[in-house]
C-alpha cells in the first residue's frame, strides 16, 4: 500500500509539473530538447486540380490549356498558371450568367481591365522589345485581339516581319471599312 500511495504521488507531482511548464509566459527560454526552428522536410502540396470547377463545364478545356500557358509558370507565385489566374475566382452566380469571370476581347470589360490582368506576368519592357506594336495599342486594343489565348499555337507567335505588317494591315482595313459604314448611316 505504501508503494502505490507513493507511486500515486509521483504521478501527481508529475502533473503539476506538467502543467507548470504548459503554463509558463512565452518570454521563457524554451528547454533544449523542445524545436523552435519549424522542419523543412515537410511540404504542403494541392491535392487537387485547381481548373477542376471550372474544367466540369466548359468542356472544351477539360484537357487543359494549351500552348504556352499550359506550361507557364506565374511568376509572382512560381506555380503554373491557372484558370483563375486569368479569368478571376467565381461566383456561385456564374453558372446563371453573371458576368464575374473576366472575358478577353469582349465589350463584357475594358480594354485596360483585360490587358491588366495580362501584365501580371507579360512585363511591358519585354513586350516592347519583342514588337513595337505593343505600345501603341495597349491602352486601346486588348491583346487577344491579336493573340489567341488557348490554341496549340499563337499565330501572331513568330510571325515575321512581312506577317506582322499584314496583320497590323488586315486589322485596320477592317476597322477602315467599319468607319465607313457607320459614317455612311444616318
Amino acid at each position: 500500500m505504501g508503494s502505490l500511495r507513493s507511486l500515486f504521488k509521483g504521478g501527481l507531482l508529475m502533473l503539476v509539473s506538467m502543467f507548470a511548464l504548459t503554463a509558463m509566459p512565452s518570454s521563457a527560454e524554451p528547454l533544449p530538447e523542445q524545436k523552435t526552428e519549424v522542419s523543412s522536410e515537410y511540404k504542403v502540396e494541392l491535392q487537387r486540380n485547381r481548373d477542376y470547377a471550372c474544367t466540369q463545364c466548359h468542356k472544351d478545356t477539360k484537357d487543359g490549356m494549351h500552348g504556352a500557358h499550359s506550361k507557364a509558370i506565374n511568376p509572382n507565385n512560381q506555380l503554373p498558371v491557372t484558370c483563375t489566374n486569368c479569368h478571376g475566382k467565381i461566383t456561385p452566380e456564374h453558372r446563371n450568367g453573371v458576368a464575374d469571370a473576366m472575358r478577353f476581347n469582349e465589350d463584357v470589360f475594358p480594354v485596360d481591365k483585360q490587358n491588366q490582368v495580362c501584365m501580371t506576368c507579360h512585363q511591358p519592357e519585354k513586350l516592347r522589345t519583342a514588337l513595337w506594336a505593343h505600345d501603341v495599342h495597349i491602352l486601346k486594343t486588348s491583346c487577344a485581339s491579336c493573340h489567341q489565348l488557348h490554341p496549340a499555337k499563337d499565330p501572331v507567335q513568330g510571325l515575321d516581319q512581312k506577317g506582322q505588317i499584314k496583320l497590323c494591315v488586315d486589322c485596320h482595313s477592317k476597322q477602315q471599312q467599319q468607319y465607313q459604314k457607320e459614317k455612311e448611316t444616318p
